[in-house]
């Protein structure tokens, strides 16, 4: 392959042949990956609801404002309480180098930040917006005014988001204007011409958990006005990087790889991975091979590309090997000094190796200093530095885990700005030292225990890379001006749940990711424990562990486990079983059958077909309902004896992510059903009246947005509150009709929801905004003259501390 700097009459004069043969490769390799789609064993798929209209999620979100702007529920703001001290998961970070102190972050699922002042503060720019996922955040060469943000994180976890296409500002990112490309949903990079800003390419790597045709890379040449895709593979590869030469800005190399995630297993390698090149601005692509590994033995999952601006004949490609390194996978870097004709792996690979622990899928950055084409960065779980071309390296003096990306001053090579799963890491010395903001409120909860006090209380929470956190929300400065006095280490882990009791608010029962435990911790009585020399002070803490007696546990990264409302030593848990204790975990009884609808074919390294919710009634004692999260709900009248399916009228096949029995009414439940994971964005809410034989959707004026958790106020049985991927939303008619709760808040994934009920408030935890919390009284105080029926929990509780 000639070299690609020279003049297009002469670049041309020969491949013409083996271009048309590569693009014909390109075409049978796609093909291929699709007849092995067909092949999967996931026959249910075919039965999916239709994902959306293209135009239909934005048509929800602007009702959504609507209902905001004239919402009889909008007198108070939502206050957030925290957590800031850890930050959260980052993916993208720039600034231009004529303003180097201005930086932009892009966050996971916690919208866009900006700072001004080289780090030391912080705003949000991107809150009112359909999405808060953010894949990227690019600054135009030519314009530091022209901002572009790519919506969608890119990384694919479990718990990421879809995006709705590209945003553009042109005012600094005051204000953002969407331009489209809505169906790709996850974008990893945006690159800018560097004198033209009206020129940009868009990699999508497209749908997280369904095949799509808006995969490749798609070009504009007039400000995104309009698009063009440019290249495509087939409806299962991603364009997971893309790399612009500045010096010939009609250079770009592209990588590509498989980005299909399923409910039970992570993605993994195939032959669509690969690196490709087009040096005429996309209208033709040309695979690079010579030196790098076969793909088409389908062991790499991610590629990472970067070049030298100042020398850009010399390219740098990681991949990410399927397997962990004791099994020679990891990373691999290969190096080019010849615009990609050639490469090689580098002679120091194996210090690299290990950054990139059997997560190929999830990391595959690689940065090179524009100034120096021997200095690179290798960004993975943990991070490497080498100066000399990748023959020596060291590890970079960060302060947080997984790597996703970062930023060199074209102007000073030693200002280095990195973003991880602790937001973002800021150096003027090429990270000898760093300086890491806290003073974001970006954590990544998953789930919300309180306690039930006067005056103050305790949030428990769950936080991705992190673990458990428990913050003090104080009112003793008034309603409306709650000060955040302090979060601290908490039980449970970085996935999991909590449960405190409603009597003694000092016990919380935990469990941990993956429904390990449980754990029963006493926040009244500090222990001093010491471990090579160091002494650590904590709670006392009583493992509750369940005996599985030789059977294997499958359960949920956050397993659900419950205070029954009928005794505050009442605990139920749930795995692919749901299990029970009346003494407080020390004897726990497994109650039911596996409740799920196991299926080999869907089992990987990812707990699939387990338990997600749990329910008792308050009002028949012995009455639990039970969701799973490949689609059944199950109910037991005879405290687990027997179990009935009642999934019928339910979407099938969804996460029942939320189940709560009726306070007031003995066979009344309502259901939250989630469908994120089947490209389905509507709101399922759903009631029974009759022990879930028959269930009435009660979405109602919902515009759609995947619904997550739903509680009923102990108080008053017409009044709900439902938490989704957008919002909060309340209603005083049992469901008949709904009204966005609260203002002031951005969009956020309300993952978790609990109320407080002592002193009137909603509290919710977002997966990526933190917590928040909403003074509800006036909401509340009507309910509170309810009759609850003559002796039924709800009366016994009304006014007193209540339930989550």
């Amino acid at each position: 392959m000639t070299p690609f700097h020279v003049p297009p009459t002469v670049r041309w004069s020969v491949p013409v042949a083996l271009f048309l043969l590569t693009q014909l490769a390109i075409a049978q390799e796609g093909e291929a990956a699709n007849r092995r789609e067909r092949r999967r064993p996931v026959a249910e798929e075919a039965k999916q609801q239709k994902p959306a209209d293209v135009h239909q999620r934005l048509a929800w979100f602007a009702t959504h404002q609507t209902m905001a702007e004239s919402s009889s529920h909008r007198e108070n703001s939502w206050q957030p309480v925290g957590p800031m001290r850890m930050s959260g998961r980052a993916t993208d970070v720039t600034a231009h180098q004529d303003q180097p102190d201005t930086v932009f972050l892009a966050t996971a699922s916690g919208g866009v930040w900006k700072s001004v002042d080289d780090g030391r503060n912080w705003k949000p720019i991107f809150e009112g917006y359909a999405t808060a996922s953010i894949g990227d955040v690019t600054v135009a060469p030519s314009d530091p005014q022209t901002v572009w943000v790519g919506t969608g994180e890119a990384n694919i976890l479990r718990s990421s988001m879809a995006g709705t296409g590209v945003y553009k500002s042109i005012d600094g990112g005051e204000t953002f204007e969407h331009m489209g490309l809505t169906e790709t949903q996850h974008i990893p990079r945006i690159v800018i011409h560097p004198k033209n800003a009206d020129i940009l390419y868009v990699a999508s790597a497209g749908h997280e958990y369904t095949p799509n045709k808006e995969r490749g890379v798609y070009k504009s040449v007039d400000g995104g006005k309009s698009w063009k895709q440019v290249f495509y593979k087939n409806a299962s590869t991603a364009v997971i990087d893309l790399v612009m030469d500045p010096k010939h800005p009609d250079t770009l190399y592209a990588g590509t790889a498989p980005r299909r995630r399923y409910r039970w297993k992570d993605p993994v390698g195939g032959p669509e991975t690969g690196v490709y090149k087009t040096i005429d601005g996309g209208r033709s692509w040309q695979a690079l091979t010579q030196g790098l590994p076969d793909f088409q033995n389908g062991e790499y999952e991610r590629v990472g590309i970067d070049l030298c601006a100042t020398q850009p004949e010399t390219v740098y490609v990681l991949l990410n090997h399927d397997g962990a390194p004791r099994r020679q996978g990891g990373a691999k870097v290969y190096r080019s000094d010849d615009y990609g004709e050639n490469f090689r792996l580098i002679e120091g690979n194996e210090a690299v190796r290990s950054t990139h622990p059997g997560y190929g899928w999830f990391f595959g950055q690689i940065r090179v200093d524009p100034n120096d084409a021997e200095t690179v960065y290798c960004l993975g779980l943990s991070s490497r530095v080498s100066n000399d071309g990748g023959y020596t390296w060291r590890g970079l003096r960060g302060s947080h885990v997984d790597w996703h990306g970062g930023w060199i001053n074209p102007a000073d090579s030693s200002h280095v700005i990195m973003a991880n799963d602790g937001g973002v890491m800021i150096s003027h010395d090429a990270f000898a030292t760093h300086h890491h903001p806290t003073n974001m409120q970006i954590a990544h909860g998953y789930n919300c225990g309180i306690s039930q006090e006067e005056g103050k209380f305790w949030i428990y929470i769950s936080v991705q890379d992190t673990g458990g956190y428990r913050g003090l929300v104080d009112l003793s400065r008034g309603r409306d001006a709650i000060v955040r006095q302090r979060w601290e280490s908490a039980t449970g882990d970085e996935a999991g749940r909590h449960a405190v009791d409603r009597l003694n608010p000092n016990l919380v029962y935990s469990v941990s990711r993956y429904g390990g435990g449980p754990a029963l911790t006493d926040y009244s009585e500090k222990v001093e424990t010491t471990r090579r020399g160091r002494t650590r002070r904590s709670y006392k803490r009583k493992d509750i562990a369940i005996d599985w007696q030789g059977d294997r546990k499958r359960a949920q990264w956050v397993a659900p486990i419950v205070l029954s409302p009928h005794s505050n030593k009442r605990v139920l848990y749930g795995a692919q079983y749901v299990f029970l204790t009346d003494d407080g975990g020390d004897n726990w009884q497994r109650i039911s059958p596996d409740l799920t609808n196991y299926d080999l074919d869907k089992q990987g390294n990812i707990a699939h077909a387990v338990v997600f919710a749990i329910s008792e009634s308050p009002v028949e004692k012995g009455v639990i309902y039970a969701g799973t999260d490949d689609g059944n709900t199950q109910v037991t009248r005879d405290g687990g004896e027997t179990w009935t399916n009642v999934s019928a009228g339910l979407p099938q096949g969804r996460c029942v992510a939320s189940l709560e029995a009726c306070h007031f009414e003995k066979g009344t439940v309502y259901a939250a059903v989630n469908g994120k994971r089947h490209d389905d964005f509507e709101c399922h809410l759903y009631r029974s009246t009759d022990y879930g034989a028959n269930w009435q959707r009660i979405t109602a004026n919902i515009p759609g947005s995947v619904a997550n958790v739903i509680k009923q106020d102990p108080a008053n049985k017409d009044l709900l509150f439902v938490g989704t991927d957008r919002a909060v939303y309340a209603s005083t008619d049992g469901g008949k009709s709904w009204h966005v709760l609260g203002k002031d808040l951005p969009t956020v994934y309300v993952h978790d929801l609990a109320l407080q009920t002592v002193e009137d408030y909603a509290v919710i935890t977002t997966h990526g905004r933190g917590c928040f919390v909403l003074d509800i009284r006036d909401l509340r105080r009507p309910a509170k003259v309810v009759s609850a029926p003559p002796g039924s929990a709800a009366q016994a509780d009304s006014g007193t501390p209540g339930r989550e």
